[in-house]
């Protein structure tokens, strides 16, 4: 084959990934950019300043110094194009194609593939889509680019490949060039604004990026489950947000007066939510086409979503947590340590009016609704699932089996997962207040579980999302997916939204809880020399302690292991985590130590 032929087949591939999408784009140039306000107070960032290519460089050297020159932090990267073959700088897509992150410089490695082609490899430890979309990868996974070669006046200089390239930077670049931002959007019946995290690039345009990215469409793994009150098609009018004095104001184009008053509401809380992250904005307005736009009571003006009755999620915490011990319960609280691990609170300490008093042993698996009223078990061959209120014991008709431990949602819904008698992995929900033969467990619509089994599941607070472990038939191949919840009017759950897959580098999976609006806490670990420890990470951040944006962490930013650890649960954030092990101890944080507070085989928290 010819250098040519070789050359036109060349092509940028990561080895062993699942595809991830580019779709949309972060903006890429234009004549009009969004200022500062002069009384603003600026730190001086870090700025690598890359050097262009030497007279007499190698192909290595060149190649490489190509890949340090991702780093500049010119929007048009004058320095990274002389590197480039005349043919090449509009195959140089940064905007538009993967950010691929890597550890360090030195895990570059360059191959020859002939004489006027080398392939430049790395283990790669994240990507990020063209939209912000950041994806931590499985260890060991493999990016790879073949370069073809050509001189120019005397020089060598790099030909992209045909299908196009976008930037690697290693962690340390990542970090100082990028920023976690939260894109809101909002719950179909309430008022309430859910984040979903996202990261752009540094620097003056990122009021600008923030609104670009506000007006697209729900994600794909919240379609159904939260909406925008931006009307399809509603764009930037100008390549700007100016900020003055303060105030950012969007101007769009004139799809936007589509919306009506209640769209129109929502549209202006997602974006003072949204743009209001960046210090420089203190209040938010919209035009369309110029034509400065007004909400009857509020003005032309928002400096934050409450102007308009729309909060954003918060948690919820607690003192205490009930812990059961034989068929018996007792209140504990997780921040008195006690003296010796077999020292626990006395029985009955703290108790509210409605805790459960007993629950036979042979129901297991334990669930407290929010209300605190209700307790719900499975059986110990997980066929059957009971509900305890009060003094009365209701038994729900069998629909599925291999069913997980339960549980409750702040709409009002029982969740389990299982196998249903067709031999299909899926959901299970059913309103609490179901009594009678109405205690009929529907089914929620999640073609993409069938032929996995569902092993924990765990609802965000605002009952919009849904965090699931599972495995596929063999119980092998676990994975933990955020999926947003479909709802009928009524508010029953009918469906999930597509997954989006999170802590994919770790190869074990036990339990899951939400810690606030977007981050986890789980139970698994990296390797099977590894030792199962409680993992926190944030949807669309990912893992704590293991890597953070590819750069290894100190052990000591690690929880401590619990190797026996068989489910999580919280009391209010990373610092409220409970943890119940195998051989009935429970067990709280206390900084990186995990002291026994309580003996028992579950610790019940509501809506956990």
């Amino acid at each position: 084959m010819s250098t040519r032929r070789r050359l036109a087949a060349a092509a940028l591939s990561v080895v062993a990934v699942l595809g991830v999408s580019a779709c949309g784009g972060l903006p890429g140039d234009g004549p009009v950019l969004e200022g500062r306000r002069l009384d603003e107070v600026i730190a001086d960032p870090v700025r690598v300043l890359p050097q262009g290519p030497f007279d007499g460089a190698t192909q290595e050297q060149v190649v490489l110094g190509f890949i340090r020159s991702n780093e500049d932090v010119d929007e048009n990267r004058e320095t990274g194009k002389s590197y480039l073959a005349p043919q090449s700088p509009d195959l140089w897509r940064w905007t538009s194609e993967d950010v691929v992150i890597y550890d360090t410089a030195d895990d570059l490695k360059v191959e020859r593939l002939g004489p006027e082609q080398l392939e430049v490899s790395t283990v790669a430890v994240a990507l990020v889509s063209a939209d912000g979309r950041y994806r931590e990868l499985p260890g060991g996974t493999r990016a790879k680019v073949t370069f073809g070669l050509t001189k120019v006046n005397g020089q060598w200089r790099i030909e992209l490949p045909r299908t196009g390239f976008g930037l690697w930077l290693d962690s340390a670049a990542f970090d100082r060039l990028y920023e976690a931002r939260r894109v809101y959007y909002v719950t179909p019946s309430g008022r309430r604004l859910v984040p979903d995290v996202r990261w752009f690039p540094s620097g003056p345009r990122m009021v600008t990026t923030l609104a670009r990215a506000q007006l697209g469409p729900v994600p794909d793994y919240l379609a159904g489950a939260l909406r925008t009150g931006v009307p399809q098609g509603t764009k930037l009018s100008v390549n700007a947000v100016p900020v003055a004095n303060g105030r950012a104001q969007a101007n769009l184009t004139e799809p936007a007066l589509k919306a009506d008053p209640n769209e129109r509401a929502a549209m202006w809380a997602q974006l003072a939510a949204t743009l209001g992250q960046v210090p420089a904005v203190q209040s938010v307005g919209l035009a369309v086409e110029g034509v400065e736009l007004e909400l009857p009571g509020v003005g032309a003006w928002v400096s934050g979503p409450d102007e308009l009755d729309y909060s954003r999620v918060t948690s919820t915490s607690y003192d205490t947590a009930l812990v059961r011990t034989g068929a018996t319960f007792s209140r504990v609280d997780p921040r008195a340590i006690p003296e010796s691990d077999a020292a626990h609170r006395p029985a009955d300490t703290d108790r509210q009016t409605g805790d459960p008093t007993s629950i036979p042993t042979e129901w297991t698996r334990l669930a407290l609704s929010v209300d605190g009223k209700e307790v719900a078990a499975v059986n110990a061959d997980r066929t059957q699932l009971s509900r305890w209120r009060a003094d009365r014991w209701r038994v729900s008709p069998s629909f599925a089996d291999t069913l997980t431990a339960p549980t409750y949602d702040t709409s009002g819904y029982l969740w389990v997962g299982g196998v249903a008698p067709d031999g299909k992995g899926g959901l299970w929900a059913l309103h609490a207040d179901s009594t009678g033969t109405d205690q009929a467990w529907r089914p929620v619509a999640a073609p993409w579980l069938a032929k996995r089994r569902v092993t924990a599941v765990a609802l965000s607070r605002e009952a919009a999302r849904l965090l699931v472990i599972s495995t596929d038939a063999a119980g092998h191949g676990p994975r933990l997916d955020v999926a947003g919840v479909i709802r009928a009017p009524s508010g029953e759950p009918t469906g999930l939204a597509a997954p989006l897959r999170q802590a994919e580098p770790l190869t074990l999976l036990r339990d899951v809880v939400w810690l606030d609006s977007d981050s986890y806490a789980v139970l698994g670990r990296v390797d099977s020399k590894d030792p199962v420890r409680p993992w926190t990470g944030s949807i669309g951040g990912g893992l704590d302690g293991i890597r953070r944006h590819g750069r290894s962490q100190p052990q000591d930013s690690r929880l401590a292991p619990v190797p026996d650890a068989a489910s999580i649960t919280t009391v209010g954030g990373t610092r409220g985590i409970m943890i119940v092990t195998g051989d009935g101890k429970v067990l709280a944080r206390a900084g990186r130590t995990w002291p026994v507070v309580a003996t028992g085989t579950d610790v019940l928290v509501p809506g956990r």
